[in-house]
Formats: C-alpha cells, structure tokens, sequence
C-alpha cells in the first residue's frame, strides 16, 4: 500500500538522521530506497534521479546558497552584523527582539535556504545570553517563517493562487490570523526562556528613528536584494549577483582577503546537500509514490479532511520545498476544495497541514543549513518546536471542525 511503504521511507530516513549520518548523504539514500519501494525502470530512475540533482533549477539555487554565504560571511566578517545588532539594542527597549526581529525581516525576503542570512545576525545577537545552539537554532528558523502562510511573494502561495484559481489577496486574509499566531508563540517562548535585560540608557532614546535607519544602513545589500526581487522583479539569483557585486564594488578589501572570504563561506557539503533534497524530490515526484495516494480515500465524507491533511504532509515532510508540496497536492485535492469559487475553510486547512511539514521536515533547507550553522542536534530543535507547531494545527483543525463537522 503506497501509504505504508512512504511511512516505511520517512522511518528509515529518520532512523539514519538519528545515526548521526549526513543528511545531505541521508536523502541520496533516500532517493535510492524510494526506487526499492516505488521501481521505475532503471535508465528511467537514472535519468530522474540525475536530471532532478543537476537541473537548472538545482544549479541556480546552488548558485543562489553560494551566494546566500558568501555575503553572510562577508557582512559578519566586516562587522555589518555587529553594527546592526548594535543599533537595534539602542532603538529597542526590549533587548530580547533582536533574536526576533532580524530573522523576521529577512523573512520577507522569498529565498531558499534564507535562513542563513539572518543566522549570522542572531549569532551576534545570542551572545549577550550564552544561548545553546538549539535555541539559537530555533529563533533563526521559527521568525524566519512566520510570513509564509500569507506573504504573497512566496511561491507555494503564487503557486496556490493559481491552482485554486482564487485571487491571492483573498488567501492572504484568510491565513494571516496563522501568521499572527506564529509570531505570538515564538515571542511567547522567547520571553520565557530569555532572561530580560535592561532598557537602553536614557540618552540614547528619542533617536529610535535614527538607529533603526543605521542599523538598515548596515545591511544595505540585503536591502538592494529586496529591492531588486519586490521592485524591479529580478530573479533571486540575479538579484544576489547583483548585490555581491556591488559589495566587491563598495567595500574596499584586498583581493587576498576576498578570496580567503570566500573559501571560508565556500562548503562542498552545502553544495552536495542541496543536490541531494534537489535530487530526492525529484525522484519522489516522479515515482509512483505520489500518484499511488490518489486511490487511497474516497474524496467523499470525512475521509475526504483526512486527506486534505495526510497528502499535503506528507509530501512537505519529505520535500521539505514549498512549492512541492502545494504544486503536487493541491491539484490532487481539487475535487475537494473546489477550483473559482473554492472552500477557502478547506484550503487554509490543507495549507496550513502542509507548511507544519515543512517546519518539521528534516529535508527542508533552512532547517538543515541553521542546524549546520549553529551546530545544534535537530532532535533538540525538535523538542523546542514541537508545542508551537502543534498549536498552529491546533488552531486549523479547530477552525476546521467550527466552520464545517460542527
């Protein structure tokens, strides 16, 4: 039964996590073990498995990680960070958002494995408390996400938009309550587990304005990045060029120093685990795997809710990429939530199950490169982040069985 056999591959992928092993080496195993469970011809698996690992696609978001690096790593090491961090703590009274608000900001800004932009800056920030990396690790990741069940710029809400045939203002609406709550839970925890500290002194308040103006000044190329991406509608990869070229234009640093920068943010395990997840889906969504699901309920009656969560979980817990999971379910769940005048009830429902897979899938890149940044253990994360997923389901599968079982 395809349903076994996909929960038979998140439990070895899982197991091998749990050893220790690599992810980036635990999703190419993963590609293999799907052609065990789920066998296409062989030249046909090769040709997925390597036409997935070295796609455009795959190599522009390489390009885009490379990037992403480099002027994280180049922003940290000129003490752009630093500054920021340093501005932010004499604009705010509350010392503590500066683990909140860095990683939410950058969070508007729709780029694969974004964040490890902002783990460089709450790095900075952490030092004031002596945080563990799992905490560390948590902040990055949770305030980093806490716009994508409304921000219109990401693609799995494009993506959604499209596929439902719906305006994607009016999804925005719908879910942006899940965007507040998200950002309540992660202050929730943050001012519980962060010990406060004290306001800034009086002579640097009524200059709010002005240090927030110098702490954005500080990152201006992550600012060009957004204007390039919101305003101007380059790509991703462009707009980092851009950027990264434009920090080689305005930081006067030696060639040598450059170099060494670069070698230093430079990782051949990045590189090899981004092919991998680029890999695994595309083996996985070309399998029988997913195609399989579509006859295990009846899209009628209340087996129908259940599907509109299994489907789209699973297949973000073992992507861990966005789109993928709207783009393959959505399509499937269609006669269920209706295409022009859809249930924007069962929509938010079924979005809302596929993003907490995203949160928690050990294949999602933002995951796995804070985890690697912070040298945190994902089974630590785990723990801290367990409670405020399961309250965002919560909340949808209330308002699920408000508005439609009651």
């Amino acid at each position: 039964m395809p349903l076994i056999k996909l929960f038979l591959v998140v439990l070895v992928l899982l197991i091998l996590i749990r050893l220790k092993l690599e992810i980036g080496l635990v999703l190419l195993l993963g590609a293999i073990i799907l052609e065990i469970f789920f066998p296409v011809p062989l030249g046909q698996y090769l040709q997925n498995f390597l036409g997935s690992m070295f796609s455009l696609e795959s190599i522009s978001l390489v390009g885009i990680v490379i990037l992403v690096l480099f002027l994280g790593h180049l922003l940290q090491v000129r003490g752009n960070f630093s500054r920021m961090v340093d501005y932010l703590q004499k604009a705010l009274r509350e010392p503590r958002l500066i683990l909140a608000i860095p990683p939410a900001i950058i969070g508007l800004l729709p780029m694969l494995g974004g964040a490890l932009v902002s783990a460089p800056i709450v790095e900075e920030a952490s030092q004031r408390w002596s945080l563990a990396p799992p905490w560390k690790t948590f902040y990055n990741y949770w305030f980093r996400h806490i716009w994508e069940y409304c921000w219109p710029l990401y693609v799995n809400m494009i993506l959604a938009a499209a596929i439902i045939q719906v305006p994607i203002m009016r999804i925005s609406t719908y879910q942006f309550p899940f965007t507040l709550l998200a950002a309540a839970l992660g202050l929730i925890i943050l001012f519980r587990q962060v010990k406060p500290q004290e306001a800034p002194a009086q002579e640097t308040q009524g200059k709010t304005l002005n240090y927030i103006a110098l702490s954005l000044g500080a990152i201006w190329p992550i600012l060009v990045i957004i204007f390039l991406i919101f305003v101007l509608h380059c790509s991703m990869l462009l707009s980092l060029a851009i950027a990264v070229l434009l920090t080689q234009i305005f930081f006067r640093l030696p060639i040598k120093e450059r170099w060494q920068i670069f070698k230093e943010s430079f990782s051949w395990k990045t590189v090899l685990l981004v092919l991998a997840v680029m890999a695994f889906k595309g083996v996985l969504e070309k399998s029988q795997a997913l195609s399989g699901l579509k006859s295990i309920f009846n899209a009628d009656g209340n087996w129908g809710y259940l599907l509109l969560f299994i489907i789209p979980f699973l297949l973000a817990f073992l992507t861990g990429v966005n789109h993928a999971y709207v783009g393959i379910s959505f399509p499937i769940l269609l006669p269920l939530i209706g295409q022009g005048s859809p249930d924007m009830i069962l929509l938010m429902f079924a979005y809302v199950s596929g993003f907490v897979g995203i949160l928690l899938s050990p294949a999602h890149l933002c995951l796995v490169l804070t985890l690697d940044y912070f040298q945190a253990d994902l089974k630590d994360v785990y723990r801290i982040m367990v409670w405020p997923v399961g309250v965002i389901f919560l909340a949808a599968l209330l308002v699920l069985i408000f508005f439609r079982l009651i």
